[in-house]
Parts: structure tokens; C-alpha cells; sequence
């Protein structure tokens, strides 16, 4: 007669999620809570160093957002477990938020920032495990651990050293897999794809929130109306260049990449060259601010070149995620990139009015430019 096994085999991991869960919207208000009080840095501080600080705080923040998006990839959220384990990372995701705005100040802020932060990273550490992504974490789990301790470090040091060392952390989590690889994470294109572009629209909804707050500061109507709706035009924009194929590209492409290469690609795509993308959105939320601040008169400082820059980089960030997808070069919007450096002296010399009227003109003529070849591609008949 046989025996029954000792011991019931373990369970099986669960199937990486096809579609986004309500809990990730959820988080997903947390993480764009937290880009809008980073962009606020530099509101306060338009300046070289204020967008030092965003840079660093930014590509910090993403880089464990995205972990999250691969986390839940992996996790059955219809358990209570994980959803409690999610909960307790948006809590100090939160937690970070609130003390990103002081955390270059002298004080305990940038103490909470790094305790926070640390969190973060142990519960998305722990979260893998009993996970499909359980091999790839023993391996990038120890540098993501590294990092945090550099941040963790860096607000307990004087205030004037926390950039240098936050740039190091920032510095390891870029070369995290290039050092240890990608391997062992399993990737479901539908909802890695959904998740990464409902970031994006929630970013852009709120930059709206953001610029709508203030234009309703300014006094007249000749000012509030027009740079209103020129920043929602411009927003619209740029909600239009990524969603209206490129999204939906995105997953096709993904989904053909071979399941051991597309961890690899998914870290290009929508690790590197997404993290441009938002750059570009928030630097793009302050400028939008900015320019309807100084409507009709030149903008001072750097705050003439926040509109175009983030335009640009955004743009930018666009053109990397087609190349590493669709292995081509998008070459009209690397000619857009361009177009916004050319278009950046516009709110030095004379206002900025004429700075959004620009880089709204500007984005609207790539889109017909773009739709213009893309029809005549339709059109065009096969050779024989």
C-alpha cells in the first residue's frame, strides 16, 4: 500500500494579475500625493538645487513605486494578507509624503523621510515573498535594503550633505540590475501595462488640480481663462501622445518579448524611461504654475525654463519607451525635444503666455504630424 506524503506540498505561487485591482487605485492616489508635495520642492526653490532635489526625491519615489507595480503583479489581492501588507506600504509611503517639503530642512524631517522609506522597502521585500518573484527579490532585496539605509543615513546628517548621499542611493537602485539581473520576476503584460498608465493619467489629472489652484489666484479673467485653458490644452497634450496607440502598443509588445527577456524590458521601458515621463509631467505641473503666475511678463531665474523643460523631457521619456518596446526611434518626437529647447527663451523674453501658447502649439503640431503619417501609412499602397 502507498503512503500519503508527510508533508502537503506547498502551494502554488499565484498567477501574475491580469487586471488592476481596486486596492492599487488606492495606493496610486498615495504615490501621485507624493510626486505633487515633490514637485512642491520645487515651487519653493526654482533653482539648480531645487531641481536637483526633485530628481533625487523623484527617482527614489518611482523606483519603489515601480517595485510596488511589480508586487502586485505577483500578489493575490483578493486576500487579506496582502492587502493588509499593501496597506501598511501606502502608510509609509504617506508617511514619506508628508516629509518630503522638509526633509532638506535642518530637523527630524529628513529622519522621517529615510524611517519611512525604510518601510517601504521591507514590506515590499516581505510582500514577494510566497510569490512568483521570490527568486528575483533575494537577489535585488539587499540593494533595495542598501539604498533605503543611504537614505535613512542621509537624514541623519547634516542638512547640506543629504543631497550628495541621496544621489548615492539613487546612484544604486539604477544599477541594481545591471549588478544582479532581472531574472526570476514574472511579468503579466495586460496589467503591468494598465497599472503603469493609470499613473500616468492620475499625474496628469492632478497637475490639472494643481494648475487650476493657481489660476484661481489670479485676479483678473484675462489672465485666469486663457492660462487656464492653455494648461489643459497642453495637458490633454500630452494625455493624447501617450494614450491614444502608445499605451496599447505597449502591451503588444510586451506580451511578445520572451517571458525570461521581458523582466529586462519592463525595467527599460517602464522603469527608466517612464521615470523620464514623469519627471517630465511634474517639472511640466510647476512650469504650467509659473507661467500663469507671470502671464504677461517675463519669468525670472529658472522659472522661464520649467515649461519647455518638462515638455521636452517628457517627450523624451516618450521616444525611450518606443525604442525599447518597438525597437525604433521615434524620430518626430526626439525632433520635439528640440523644438521645446528652441521654444524655452519664449517666457524669459517675453512672457508666460506666450511660453504655454507655445508648448501647447508645439505638442498639437506633433500629434497632427504624427496622425498625418500614420494615415498616410494606412493609405499607402503595398508593393508588390
Amino acid at each position: 500500500m502507498t503512503h500519503a506524503h508527510a508533508h502537503a506540498a506547498p502551494a502554488a505561487a499565484p498567477a501574475p494579475a491580469e487586471n488592476v485591482r481596486p486596492l492599487e487605485l488606492f495606493f496610486d492616489l498615495v504615490f501621485v500625493f507624493a510626486i505633487t508635495q515633490i514637485a512642491s520642492v520645487l515651487a519653493v526653490h526654482p533653482n539648480g538645487e531645487g531641481l536637483a532635489r526633485v530628481v533625487v526625491l523623484l527617482a527614489l519615489t518611482w523606483w519603489m513605486y515601480a517595485g510596488y507595480a511589480w508586487l502586485t503583479n505577483a500578489l493575490d489581492l483578493e486576500r487579506t494578507r496582502p492587502r493588509l501588507l499593501l496597506l501598511t506600504g501606502m502608510a509609509a509611503f504617506f508617511v514619506m509624503s508628508l516629509a518630503v517639503p522638509r526633509s532638506f530642512d535642518p530637523g527630524p524631517w529628513g529622519l522621517v523621510l529615510g524611517s519611512a522609506y525604510l518601510v517601504v522597502v521591507l514590506v515590499h521585500t516581505v510582500g514577494f515573498l510566497g510569490t512568483s518573484g521570490r527568486a528575483g527579490i533575494a537577489r535585488i532585496g539587499p540593494l533595495n535594503l542598501l539604498s533605503a539605509l543611504m537614505v535613512l543615513a542621509a537624514g541623519a546628517l547634516p542638512a547640506s550633505w543629504r543631497l550628495g548621499v541621496l544621489a548615492l542611493a539613487c546612484v544604486v537602485q539604477v544599477m541594481t540590475p545591471f549588478l544582479v539581473g532581472t531574472g526570476g520576476f514574472t511579468v503579466g503584460a495586460g496589467h503591468f501595462v494598465e497599472r503603469h498608465g493609470l499613473a500616468v493619467i492620475i499625474l496628469l489629472g492632478e497637475s490639472i488640480v494643481e494648475v487650476g489652484t493657481a489660476a484661481g489666484k489670479a485676479a483678473s479673467p484675462a489672465t485666469v481663462l486663457p492660462g487656464a485653458l492653455l494648461a489643459l490644452a497642453l495637458s490633454a497634450a500630452m494625455w493624447w501622445l501617450y494614450f491614444d496607440r502608445e499605451e496599447r502598443a505597449s502591451e503588444t509588445y510586451l506580451d511578445r518579448v520572451p517571458p525570461e527577456r521581458r523582466p529586462r524590458v519592463a525595467v527599460y521601458a517602464f522603469g527608466y524611461a517612464y521615470l523620464v515621463m514623469i519627471l517630465g509631467i511634474a517639472v511640466s505641473a510647476v512650469g504650467m504654475q509659473e507661467a500663469i503666475g507671470s502671464f504677461d511678463r517675463p519669468l525670472e531665474g529658472l522659472r522661464w525654463l520649467l515649461l519647455s523643460l518638462g515638455a521636452g523631457l517628457y517627450l523624451l521619456g516618450l521616444a525611450c519607451f518606443h525604442r525599447v518596446l518597438a525597437g525604433s526611434w521615434p524620430w518626430l518626437r526626439l525632433a520635439g525635444v528640440v523644438a521645446m529647447a528652441l521654444a524655452a527663451p519664449a517666457a524669459l523674453w517675453v512672457g508666460g503666455w506666450l511660453a504655454l501658447a507655445l508648448t501647447t502649439t508645439l505638442l498639437v503640431a506633433l500629434l497632427l504630424t504624427e496622425s498625418a503619417e500614420e494615415t498616410g501609412r494606412w493609405r499607402r499602397p503595398a508593393r508588390r
